[in-house]
């Protein structure tokens, strides 16, 4: 009748143990499981000391489930933990991008009230990115634009001190390398260009250092 108990008890404990393993045991890694079976079959000496000799069968069977082998094993080393992804580091600022943005913002605006369009396309990037145009603008489109308006409005009679609260001027670096300059417009030139998508009671105009030099990547109102 004792074997039987014995048997009977082993089965359930391999039972539970296998049950167990489906949940936990398989997300161990070699060492943890082995140091999980030295748990289990410390507990089992403590049994034999007890005279428990059901008991401490019991632990071992399940010691050797979590475990296959202990015993006649040595423990396994810990594998090395995996490399944390590092987050990327912010691109710090080029120092030279705020006397950039404001000599090149100059430059643009120089460019604008002459009239001048290979000037002002000079400070553009490639693709200027403005509102409403995710894809961006290239250089052949400003240009037309550029001459459609100065054939329509003669802005040589205004100056930037005119639309632009110049001495306001802010410039900003941002962490992806550009840096943003900030620019107010005259309360009476807030609202001039009501379909300009960019154009605002105070707009941002960023500039970053390409290749062939800093240029004008974007402009947005901001608030």
């Amino acid at each position: 009748m004792k074997r039987i108990v014995v048997l009977t008890t082993l089965i359930l404990a391999a039972a539970m143990a296998i049950g167990a393993s489906e949940l936990f045991f398989d997300a161990l890694s070699e060492a943890q499981r082995y140091d999980l079976a030295d748990a289990y079959n410390r507990v089992a000496d403590r049994y034999d000391e007890l005279d428990d000799q059901q008991k401490a069968d019991a632990f071992r069977a399940m010691v050797q489930i979590i475990f296959p082998g202990f015993g006649e094993i040595e423990r396994p080393e810990e594998p090395p933990e995996p490399a944390r992804p590092q987050r990327p580091e912010p691109v710090k600022p080029d120092p030279a991008g705020e006397a950039a943005s404001r000599y090149y913002f100059t430059k643009l605006l120089r460019g604008i009230f002459n009239e001048n369009v290979s000037l002002t396309l000079s400070v553009a990037a490639e693709t200027l990115y403005l509102p409403l145009y995710d894809s961006g603008v290239d250089k052949p489109t400003i240009a037309a634009e550029m001459e459609w308006f100065f054939k329509n409005y003669d802005i040589t009679k205004l100056s930037p001190y005119d639309i632009f609260k110049m001495d306001g001027i802010v410039t900003t670096p941002l962490d992806n390398g550009y840096w943003r300059l900030d620019v107010e417009t005259q309360e009476e030139f807030a609202d001039a260009m009501p379909t300009v998508t960019f154009w605002a009671e105070k707009m941002g105009f960023y500039f970053r250092e390409f290749p062939e030099g800093w240029r004008l990547a974007a402009i947005g109102p901001v608030a």
